[in-house]
């Protein structure tokens, strides 16, 4: 089905989710949304960046943080857009154009960038560069890959020579398989076993530990720089009085190492 056939669907968003949103991120089209990160904001000042920096000499200010899709298959209890964003397990809206969310996403993030002039330490250069952003952090919010049409998305964005970064949960394995390369693929690693998981992530999917395990296999296949990401929370999974063990968390990473 084209993209012109499936624009007639309902909005992911409604107008009282739209105004919720809006209080804290810069809304594109019907599904998306870019933000400004501390991160840039502090280097716009000539102060330090974020781990991108430290590792790979990323300039934090010419990185746009965005997602194509506001929805998730997750509730996790730790995520601070808890409660705000749309839960799915496949997509049902309306689906904008890829090449009407890069525009809209570059428009809305210079926007952003102008709104920072003037705030004390930012410097002339630092917006002058930040302006032509050259890297797109996809971990704002939701699920990327749930865009019906990611692949185009992430096409017009290394055309443009931007790098791409693409955070994933582990709940859609066959869009992952079928992903385009991207400059580095995280898998967000919450939990070590489907209990934990489940209390921890409250994922929509009845079958969601068999995708995890799906997308560790996906990830072991990919050629890009992979990543993953644990989540360590103080006070619970910390701690082998928890019910994150600490010899469960081993074995998930040894499975991880060997794959």
């Amino acid at each position: 089905m084209n993209i012109i056939a499936r624009a007639a669907g309902r909005p992911m968003l409604s107008e009282k989710r739209r105004v919720t949103l809006e209080s804290m991120y810069a809304l594109v089209g019907t599904h998306s949304a870019v933000k400004l990160c501390r991160w840039q904001k502090s280097m716009m000042r000539g102060r330090g960046g974020c781990y991108k920096w430290t590792m790979y000499g990323i300039q934090s200010h010419q990185c746009m943080e965005a997602t194509p899709s506001m929805a998730c298959a997750n509730k996790c209890v730790f995520c601070w857009r808890l409660n705000t964003n749309p839960t799915a397990t496949e997509w049902k809206w309306q689906v904008d154009d890829p090449q009407t969310i890069v525009d809209g996403m570059l428009s809305s993030h210079k926007a952003l960038i102008q709104g920072v002039r003037g705030m004390p330490g930012v410097t002339e250069k630092g917006l002058e560069e930040a302006m032509n952003p050259k890297h797109c952090a996809l971990s704002l919010v939701g699920e990327s890959v749930l865009y019906p049409y990611v692949n185009t998305f992430l096409h017009l964005l290394h055309e443009k020579g931007m790098s791409t970064f693409l955070v994933n949960n582990g709940q859609f394995p066959d869009a992952l398989k079928e992903l385009t390369p991207v400059t580095q693929l995280y898998l967000s690693v919450d939990a070590p076993n489907r209990e934990t998981m489940k209390l921890l992530d409250r994922p929509v999917f009845s079958d969601y530990w068999e995708r995890f395990q799906h997308s560790i296999a996906h990830m072991s296949e990919r050629k890009e720089r992979t990543v993953f990401r644990l989540t360590m929370i103080s006070g619970f999974n910390m701690s082998e009085e928890n019910l994150l063990d600490t010899k469960l968390c081993l074995k998930l990473v040894d499975q991880i190492c060997e794959s």
